[in-house]
């Protein structure tokens, strides 16, 4: 279910020598077309006329974009667009040989990688639980040491309690009026209820909802969906990874951090992971900034992404409309989110997360 068709390239290159009774000719760097190529440019020019309705249809009713329809109840995804044409919705045969080399009208990319259950291949409900290395207990709760900066008082948040949602320092008896200017968090751990033990990380298992059972990260299957856009699609500047990925790696080297763009990392799992573009300051701190090229906001693939990898800190940039509650959670793991769809606004914004926000990086501004 989850193998898209790929249409493979054979190029050969020939070779002549020329017969001594004539000139010699120049020998094409061109190689000739496979019997491959040959066939897929025939079915296009068979197929030109459904081929211009579904580029118009596309244009016209889904911004040059081709993405697809995903329900993660029954395992599956189709592609709406293709109706247009009366192409089977679950097949990507169609949008495979318009993105082939010699037909060139779509161009591929990821529109989402994600984790499902290896058994059970049928659903994508899969959800992230922390576990107590102990005792294997799902009932543990983060904990967070708050100092209190004007008198510099440590203990955790639980000390800071004012019987309400208030916060007050027992030590200066001070109420806490903006705890994001007058408090600290130095650091954080877990507490099991149920042995009672505390400890810097939880496990990590992945939970299948529609089976009700857990599994370990490493035992995961990665599932790869993929989206399409027309390659003379008229507003393209969402979609203009080179030119967004090129303009990071500056900025951030700029900013004294080592840079890669298209960087694969090794995650907890045993799964690798693209990032777009990946940081790494003197002290081995990582920055990770992942791009949305979908027009969806598939935030949780991204943020299990990030819990697999632990960077330091991550930038999720061109996502929209994210709930408070995400963002929230997001911040908890050291992730901001970047709403903006235009690139100098994008740079503006990375620029003061990376300055202002992660300070603790090594990143001075030259």
């Amino acid at each position: 279910m989850f193998n898209l068709n790929k249409e493979s390239l054979k190029l050969g290159r020939g070779s002549g020598q020329a017969q001594n009774a004539e000139k010699a000719r120049p020998i094409s760097d061109a190689a000739p077309d496979s019997p491959e190529d040959r066939q897929i440019a025939l079915w296009a020019e068979q197929n030109k006329e459904r081929i211009s309705k579904f580029v118009g249809k596309v244009k016209e009713n889904y911004n040059g974009v081709v993405i697809p329809d995903v329900s993660y109840v029954e395992g599956r995804y189709v592609y709406l667009p293709l109706k247009d044409v009366e192409e089977p919705v679950a097949s990507t045969d169609f949008l495979e040989k318009l993105s082939h080399a010699k037909v060139g009208v779509l161009e591929r990319f990821v529109f989402n990688k994600f984790l499902i259950c290896p058994e059970h291949h049928s659903s994508f409900l899969v959800n992230v639980r922390l576990f107590c290395p102990k005792c294997s207990s799902i009932g543990i709760d983060k904990l967070h040491l708050l100092e209190h900066k004007s008198c510099g008082y440590l203990a955790e948040k639980t000390k800071f309690s004012n019987g309400d949602s208030a916060l007050k320092c027992p030590s200066c008896s001070k109420m806490i009026k903006d705890s994001q200017k007058e408090m600290r968090v130095p650091a954080t751990w877990y507490f099991c209820n149920d042995c009672k033990e505390k400890f810097d990380d939880a496990a990590i298992r992945f939970y299948c909802k529609e089976y009700d059972h857990d599994f370990h990260v490493s035992e995961a299957k990665a599932v790869t969906i993929f989206g399409y856009t027309l390659l003379d699609s008229g507003d393209k500047s969402q979609f203009d990874h080179i030119k967004l990925k090129d303009e990071l790696v500056k900025l951030m080297s700029k900013l004294g951090l080592a840079t890669e763009s298209n960087y694969t990392v090794r995650g907890k799992s045993g799964q690798d992971h693209m990032v777009d573009v990946y940081g790494v300051d003197g002290k081995g701190q990582t920055v990770f900034v992942m791009i949305n090229s979908t027009g969806e906001n598939m935030v949780d693939s991204k943020m299990l992404q990030i819990l697999d990898t632990t960077p330091k800190a991550a930038i999720l940039i061109g996502y929209s409309s994210i709930a408070e509650k995400t963002k929230s959670i997001a911040s908890k793991y050291n992730v901001s989110i970047i709403t903006s769809q235009g690139i100098p606004e994008i740079l503006l914004e990375a620029e003061k997360i990376l300055l202002h926000r992660f300070k603790r990086l090594d990143v001075v501004s030259k």
